[in-house]
């Protein structure tokens, strides 16, 4: 049985849209890994004619493997960091449509898009041609 030991932190704030505490940010890490060894019941596949084996953790779901084969993750601690209380937001989207057109096709911008100059799909082309002397 292979055995994952990690560490859990989590970070929670309160918002305008949900005064209750709630998760924004977890991060678990790996501390340790306890390696089960190899497997003691190779599965045999069979396909045109070829036959080869694999572990069976690669073969079969969690109650049919072997002792080896089976994870295992434990949690040695959980922290939790509350970060308090996170005001609204206003974000102000631009509308209508942007000074000067777009510089691939040279159709008219959304607004939103004048800080790329282009649109999303329109990618840009190169300037002077390949072997040109």
């Amino acid at each position: 049985m292979t055995i994952y030991a990690i560490t859990v932190h989590q970070r929670t704030h309160t918002c305008p849209g949900d005064v209750d505490p709630h998760p924004v940010d977890t991060l678990q890490q790996v501390v340790h890994v306890t390696p089960g060894g190899p497997c003691r019941t190779p599965a045999v596949i069979r396909l045109n004619g070829t036959t080869t084996t694999v572990a069976c953790g690669r073969r079969y779901p969690h109650h049919r493997q072997c002792p080896a084969c089976r994870n295992t993750v434990v949690t040695l601690t959980a922290t939790t960091e509350h970060l308090g209380h996170t005001p609204a937001h206003r974000i102000t989207v631009p509308a209508g449509y942007a000074p000067h057109p777009c510089t691939v096709c040279r159709r008219p911008l959304a607004a939103v898009l004048a800080p790329s100059g282009r649109h999303i799909l329109c990618h840009h082309r190169p300037t002077t041609r390949r072997g040109a002397a």
